[in-house]
């Protein structure tokens, strides 16, 4: 955008002038006019830039993140587990790491760790800091020394590259999940994404792909959409 002022703004305030001032005040009028449009010019674009900021891609996974996050917490099943079986989110993933600090805080967080065969087992974790390397696929996991969990695994929050609010889950192509899910029918599913991650449609799966129970994006507005599990429509 142009701040400068133009033709016809100098056409208008020259005949507004010739109404309203003297001769020898024309100039400190057009100087005036000049300086305080310049500063409602700068409040315009600040507050165009803050609102392109609240708008940006990384301000809305914020936001949809904190949704998911408050979308957990609300619901029943997970307030109920004994035991969580979570992940540590990638860069590109739901931020959850506000779920994982409570959990471990509640001695309630089981995270995995993979293997070169595509298997995985889950760890009880009870700080994020000190019990966590940097491990396959540059993903935080539990130490190598912290034995693995053997006992039921009632709830698990589940990553996935793409989702369908039928319960569709496509996951990196490992397999780590559906292999590990597929030992524990017990366990209820719920899958975390971001709102561009799920589709509207049924997505094609295959034999192996274990469906989740319930889905935790946003579908419109995390403003005005209160945070919610959706239970998968299959």
């Amino acid at each position: 955008m142009n701040a400068e002022i133009g033709f016809a703004e100098y056409a208008f305030l020259f005949l507004l002038a010739l109404l309203l001032f003297s001769p020898e005040n024309l100039g400190k009028a057009f100087a005036k006019f000049k300086h305080y449009k310049g500063k409602l010019f700068k409040m315009k674009f600040d507050l165009e830039d803050a609102i392109l900021e609240e708008n940006s891609p990384e301000k809305m996974r914020e936001k949809e993140s904190a949704w998911i996050v408050q979308a957990v917490k609300n619901f029943p099943p997970y307030q109920s587990a004994k035991k969580v079986a979570a992940f540590y989110p990638l860069q590109n993933e739901p931020d959850i790491l506000p779920l994982l600090e409570e959990l471990a805080s509640e001695g309630r967080l089981l995270l995995p760790r993979t293997f070169a065969d595509g298997e995985m087992e889950f760890v009880e974790i009870h700080n994020l800091k000190t019990e966590l390397l940097e491990g396959r696929f540059h993903v935080y996991e539990p130490a190598k020394n912290l034995a693995a969990y053997s006992g039921k695994i009632p709830f698990a929050l589940v990553p996935g590259v793409q989702f369908s609010w039928d319960g569709g889950r496509h996951g990196h192509g490992k397999g780590y999940y559906d292999r590990f899910l597929a030992r524990h029918p017990e366990t209820l599913k719920c899958g975390i994404a971001f709102s561009a991650q799920v589709s509207t449609n049924p997505i094609p799966l295959m034999p192996h792909d274990i469906p989740m129970n319930y889905i935790v994006a946003v579908k419109n507005d995390p403003e005005k959409e209160t945070p919610h599990v959706e239970k998968a429509t299959v």
